[in-house]
């Protein structure tokens, strides 16, 4: 009962101890989930301010829209582009119906596809397409015969030469053609819209003079040319770019990284990247949102697509009658998020789409234990907080209640050894209880038994049975005898309760005791035909009481003589003198019967005999080899019990030996 109650305690203790682990797990989430939402709720609220914000400064002069676009860009990372549009307005009182249309951005020049109506062009593509023309004249053609015309027509007639010339072979002819009057050689693209040209005339005639420039061993300066031009159409706005953006993938990107100039075809790739959404951006404008009515007063709203090519986020709103588009850039405006708002947490956070797969934060740090959505912007994606977060507490709770626990364990362990060992003195007072009893028994039968002998002899002498003298005093003699044996067996009891000392030790040679222990014994062990063999070393003196070592010598003596093999002829006991170091040894070793390995250590106590079969006739009650261990202890040695010869035991007393 006692055992069970403490498991009982032990096992509510330890589950309440879980439970607080498990409970401070729960409030951890619940504290985690909260974090998020109002980190989420505020920075939401921020960026949703900060865009309507610029929505209305935009709307307010939109013929600015370049300048604020250029400022936003050099401001804020996330930002890419700016789009302002009039929306259709329906017929009403007084007003005419207006059509939709984009006030920023618009193509800077106007389509040339009319260039090619001129008649020098003309004439020289028809030149180009006589076989019986040398290709030279040809391009001697567009080069002489648009001489006098308008800019525009005079780059496109240097390229076309430029083009047949490099077909030719004439290299340099080609790059001194390319250099068009009233057209400065480092032109940008910018600088030529100004000068009303087209933004895909301008590079294409650059990338020509790059692979000419190539071609004539000029390395460096055609690739920094491609680098250049490559950079500047990537920064083009989405009408711009639209006739223009794939010739940066072939051949600028790989004529840069064919040439290993790999850090600027990644810079320049990037670029190309965001432009790129710009574009499609631009498309879902013109397609979908432009066409929409004005709606003043409605809040702005996110537009994403995830799944393109080029994914793209605008936001968009309306002001001042017009409608005002924003494209940002979703992993920078996640990365500002995650530095501004989770910095503390940016290595346990992850950002992921709706089919969880990931796209900003971390990539590592167990399952997800607490995710929310982006409820006003980012829709379509979801924060979540890995299980890294909640370990920390987890380790620091295990830390916090270490201590306890350790402490709860402890006391259960100590609290099971106290009951194991108040069960085991149990046992053993039951055992030794159980001994006594039995020791009882065979006493008070003993003790009977030469008590009724003398009784009968008593009363026969006192009834004159005997009238002859000799009878009389040989029944007196057989009531001394049993009184004599009732006194041994009155001081074998009286001697278990007597403590062994030896209040005045002297210092002795073991093997005088030994000798007188053989000439005691010596006559019963040849009677009884049992051999004895002693072999005596020589060594130092031990303290102690030469009779108290003789009497545990005879007792050991006595027990091998009782429980010897009655079915062997070579029954021998040895008797041994040693000494080993600072102890004397004395043994006393036999080939009987033996002591089974599992009692030798309990033969020692009270009480304690082998039962069993074929144990001989030799009874007992169990107190001799306690009184031998007593002996030796009183002497501060000790007394072992081994396997014997043949089976037997063997007895080894071990005595501090005295220096001579």
């Amino acid at each position: 009962m006692v055992g069970t109650a403490l498991l009982i305690t032990a096992l509510i203790a330890s589950w309440r101890v879980i439970g607080l682990r498990d409970l401070a797990v729960r409030q951890e989430r619940e504290r985690l989930q909260s974090y998020l939402q109002e980190q989420v709720q505020a920075w939401e609220e921020d960026l949703i301010k900060d865009l309507d914000e610029a929505i209305e400064v935009v709307a307010q002069d939109p013929f600015r829209a370049p300048q604020r676009q250029a400022r936003m860009r050099r401001n804020e990372a996330w930002f890419n582009a700016l789009y302002v549009w009039r929306p259709p307005r329906p017929a009403g009182p007084g007003r005419k119906p207006r059509a939709p249309s984009f006030l920023f951005p618009t193509e800077s020049t106007q389509p040339d596809d009319h260039v090619w109506s001129e008649p020098c062009l003309q004439r020289a593509r028809w030149m180009v397409q006589d076989p019986s023309i040398d290709p030279i004249q040809s391009a001697a053609a567009y080069e002489v015969g648009c001489a006098g015309e308008e800019l525009r027509v005079r780059l496109v007639a240097a390229s076309e030469a430029a083009t047949l010339l490099d077909g030719t072979g004439q290299l340099p002819l080609a790059l001194q053609v390319l250099e068009v009057e009233g057209l400065p050689p480092d032109l940008s693209i910018a600088e030529g819209i100004q000068l009303g040209l087209p933004p895909f005339r301008v590079a294409t005639h650059h990338i020509l003079r790059a692979s000419i420039e190539m071609k004539l061993g000029r390395d460096q300066l055609a690739l920094d040319r491609l680098s250049q031009v490559g950079r500047e159409i990537a920064g083009l706005d989405a009408p711009d770019a639209v006739s223009v953006l794939h010739y940066v993938e072939w051949p600028i990107l790989a004529q840069l990284r064919r040439h290993q100039r790999t850090e600027d075809a990644e810079r320049i790739a990037a670029m190309l990247y965001r432009g790129g959404r710009r574009v499609v951006a631009y498309r879902e404008i013109s397609d979908r949102i432009l066409g929409r009515p004005l709606r003043e007063g409605e809040p702005g709203r996110f537009v994403y697509d995830q799944y393109s090519d080029r994914p793209f986020l605008l936001y968009y709103g309306f002001s001042s009658d017009l409608g005002v588009g924003m494209q940002l850039e979703q992993n920078v405006l996640l990365a500002h998020f995650l530095n501004h708002r989770m910095r503390g947490m940016r290595r346990m956070v992850t950002i992921t789409d709706a089919s969880g797969e990931w796209v900003a934060g971390a990539r590592r740090g167990g399952e997800m234990m607490v995710t929310i959505p982006f409820e006003k912007t980012l829709t379509h994606l979801r924060i979540g907080v890995r299980e890294a977060a909640v370990q920390v507490v987890v380790e620091r709770m295990d830390d916090q209640w270490m201590l306890p626990l350790g402490v709860l364990i402890v006391c259960t362990a100590l609290g099971f050894g106290a009951l194991w060992v108040w069960v085991r003195a149990s046992q053993q007072q039951l055992e030794l209880m159980s001994r006594q009893r039995a020791f009882t028994t065979r006493v008070t039968h003993e003790l009977k038994t030469p008590l009724a002998g003398i009784r009968v002899m008593a009363e026969n002498l006192e009834m004159g049975a005997f009238t002859n003298d000799d009878e009389r005093r040989s029944m007196a003699q057989r009531i001394m005898d049993e009184a004599d044996r009732l006194s041994a067996r009155v001081d074998e009891v009286l001697s278990v309760a007597r403590e062994r000392t030896i209040p005045d030790p002297v210092v002795f040679d073991p093997e005088e005791v030994l000798f007188e222990a053989i000439d005691e014994w010596g006559p019963r062990y040849e009677s009884s035909g049992l051999g004895l063999a002693a072999e005596f070393d020589p060594t130092d003196m031990v303290s102690g009481d030469p009779s108290a070592l003789r009497d545990a010598v005879s007792c050991l003596l006595d027990n091998a003589l009782k429980y010897r093999r009655e079915d062997r002829d070579d029954a021998k006991v040895w008797l041994v003198l040693a000494q080993e170091g600072q102890k004397v040894h004395i043994e006393v070793a036999d080939n009987g019967l033996g002591v089974p390995k599992a009692m030798r250590k309990s033969i020692f106590e009270r009480f304690v005999r082998v039962e069993g079969d074929n144990r001989g006739k030799a009874g007992g009650h169990g107190l001799g080899l306690h009184q031998v261990q007593e002996i030796v202890k009183a002497h501060k040695g000790q007394i072992l019990c081994t396997e014997g010869i043949d089976g037997g035991t063997r007895f080894t007393i071990q005595l501090p030996a005295v220096r001579s």
